[in-house]
């Protein structure tokens, strides 16, 4: 998933800081940082940026103002951001809904993360054994000690988002306001660490026919992709018409 979702997390920043969504000067936290996160955000220019991990021997501790941080209980105050962004680090965790609560809570005007999706395609697939339900090859990576779920070595289960979803739990964690949410979505299949052996084995050999793969699954149910991105609008976000008295948004400088 991080390989495969790089391109559209570049994307989708590039975009909303072309919209003028985002400024270079604003406040950034990026959670489950890496060296990949270091480098989009080099690239877009953005000027005060805090990465941060699950792990504590993570590449974040590595980079500029890198920290370690439970995702699930982050120790910094509602609304210290103005952009709270999260790449395929969701999945990791084992109560996903709570670090995105805690990446509401955090941002004062937008979230943004990019993950896998559930869809009925990719159901089926799991089903086929043609993609990974428990991600392996994340603690392979991490030699065999970290990786996984909440950054152990016990291979973290890959939590899939679909749109209804996330809409109701952003809705949960602020029912006081409806806050838009943009989502995008696209298959991009071949690079995903999340497939199986089998479905390796179906690609190897076969490199060519990949694009092809991708275009006619993009044109025939874009949808469906596996690669899911979402960015819940709290700088849009309004009050609800039945609130007669004042209310707050966790995080919101509303």
């Amino acid at each position: 998933m991080a390989e495969a979702g790089a391109g559209a997390y570049a994307r989708i920043l590039g975009r909303l800081l072309d919209a003028g969504v985002i400024q270079r000067s604003d406040r950034v936290f990026v959670q489950f940082a890496g060296e990949f996160d270091q480098a989009v955000a080099a690239d877009l220019g953005l000027e005060d940026v805090v990465f941060a991990n699950l792990e504590p021997d993570s590449p974040s501790s590595r980079l500029s103002g890198g920290l370690t941080t439970d995702a699930h209980a982050v120790d910094l105050p509602d609304g210290s951001f103005d952009h709270v962004f999260a790449h395929a680090g969701l999945h990791h965790c084992s109560r996903p809904h709570q670090a995105l609560y805690e990446m509401y809570r955090l941002a004062r005007k937008t979230v943004v993360a990019v993950e896998n999706q559930d869809s009925p395609l990719m159901r089926l697939a799991c089903r086929l054994g043609l993609a990974g339900v428990y991600e392996h090859d994340a603690v392979r990576d991490g030699g065999g000690v970290t990786g996984g779920v909440d950054g152990t070595a016990v291979p973290n289960h890959v939590y899939r988002w679909t749109r209804r979803e996330v809409v109701k739990t952003v809705a949960s964690f602020d029912p006081a306001h409806a806050v838009p949410v943009e989502f995008t979505s696209a298959w991009l299949i071949g690079s995903d660490r999340a497939l199986t052996p089998s479905m390796r084995g179906l690609l190897s050999g076969r490199r060519a026919a990949v694009p092809l793969l991708n275009a006619a699954l993009n044109g025939l149910a874009r949808r469906q992709g596996n690669i899911f991105g979402f960015v819940v609008r709290k700088d849009l976000a309004v009050e609800q018409p039945w609130i007669t008295s004042p209310a707050t948004t966790l995080g919101s400088s509303s």
